[in-house]
């Protein structure tokens, strides 16, 4: 090979990177280091949103491995988390501007440990995301063909290897031999676990080695170390979250704040048919999946002692009921059935749709039409 041409035919946009950061700082960092830096390089560059949940989501990894990844930029001294009540109280930017490389952050992650008390909160591109104290995630060391050799051959991981390639229909790189060498010996995943971890991803249509590494890694820090446990966890995630964000048309893990309110809505115990409701109007009311609307239908609904479906049906016909009640026939004009919807809101502690409704002057808006086409 004499030599090497790099063909590249997309001008309309370029993406900047320092040669010092390929100098000094990639050669050292993980691969999914990299690309999470290289990403995020290239949104602030075009002045789009940085934000942990889309960028979990493009890479095809979770969110803990994108908040690993910027404490690690952040240690480097190669961008800087900020608390998120600093930044407003200061009316600074947003916490994310990342910093290029040769800059030094004002102070590294150990020092921003120190000073980060239990329950702040890390803010990047204004979306905050909190960092629970969790166990500390064993390091992951590079070993070579002989030494992952060692600890595979004669015991139960080989077995579960095999398995492994049989699910993705190739051979293993030693890349990824590596990582399941460490599951097993720095994780301590038993075999049986092991395999239903492989199982699991796969289901989910990830077969991404290094996003299989990424769950063993969650498992671990939320202490599941049996396949019940593991079984219990997806269990409640796809009985309690899939189901709302499909309801949504949101194709994707949900984000923290998202999160949030789902755990939220369950802890006032809804169940799921429920919520689903609530998100099919709230799509229907602002066209949009907005969870902070749902939450105030639901709140509602929770003031109005909703338990089931059949309850929000009987809500919506004292609704119409008294809507007909204040003088809004089926031909009355939009200022009267707006004043009778507004009239219920205020006089009924039962309605479930008691929140601030968009509102329009109906005569007026006809008038300036019928001015306008006169011109």
């Amino acid at each position: 090979m004499d030599k090497i041409i790099l063909k590249n035919t997309l001008h309309h946009t370029t993406t900047i990177l320092p040669n010092e950061f390929i100098d000094h700082y990639m050669i050292k960092a993980d691969g999914e280091y990299v690309k999470i830096y290289l990403l995020i390089l290239r949104l602030m560059n075009q002045n789009l949103p940085v934000q942990i949940d889309q960028l979990a989501d493009t890479l095809e990894l979770t969110q803990k491995d994108i908040i690993r990844a910027l404490k690690y930029w952040e240690k480097e001294g190669l961008l800087e988390l900020e608390d998120s009540s600093a930044a407003k109280a200061q009316n600074e930017q947003p916490a994310g501007q990342e910093m290029l490389a040769g800059q030094q952050a004002g102070q590294t992650a150990g020092e921003a440990g120190q000073g980060r008390q239990a329950g702040q909160t890390d803010s990047m591109a204004g979306g905050g995301v909190s960092y629970p104290t969790l166990p500390q995630v064993p390091e992951k060391k590079s070993r070579n063909m002989s030494e992952m050799e060692k600890s595979i051959k004669g015991t139960d991981l080989e077995q579960t290897l095999y398995m492994a390639e049989t699910y993705l229909g190739r051979p293993l790189s030693a890349s990824e031999l590596n990582s399941f060498c460490y599951i097993n010996d720095s994780l301590h995943f038993s075999s049986d676990l092991l395999e239903y971890l492989i199982e699991y991803c796969i289901s989910r249509g990830k077969k991404s080695v290094r996003y299989m590494e990424s769950v063993a890694i969650n498992w671990f820090q939320q202490g599941i170390d049996t396949i019940k446990k593991a079984k219990e966890e997806s269990s409640q995630y796809t009985q309690n979250v899939f189901p709302v964000m499909k309801a949504f048309g949101i194709n994707r893990n949900p984000g923290p704040a998202e999160l949030d309110y789902i755990k939220k809505w369950n802890a006032l115990g809804f169940e799921t048919d429920i919520i689903i409701e609530a998100c099919n109007r709230t799509l229907l009311a602002t066209h949009q999946a907005s969870f902070p609307y749902a939450n105030r239908i639901l709140d509602d609904w929770k003031k109005a002692g909703v338990r089931n479906v059949a309850d929000i049906r009987s809500l919506d016909q004292k609704f119409h009921a008294a809507a007909q009640t204040d003088g809004a026939p089926e031909k009355s004009s939009g200022r009267q059935n707006r004043q009778a919807q507004q009239n219920y809101n205020r006089n009924s502690s039962n309605a479930f749709h008691n929140f601030e409704q968009r509102t329009y002057d109906y005569d007026d808006l006809e008038s300036r039409l019928l001015e306008k086409n006169r011109r």
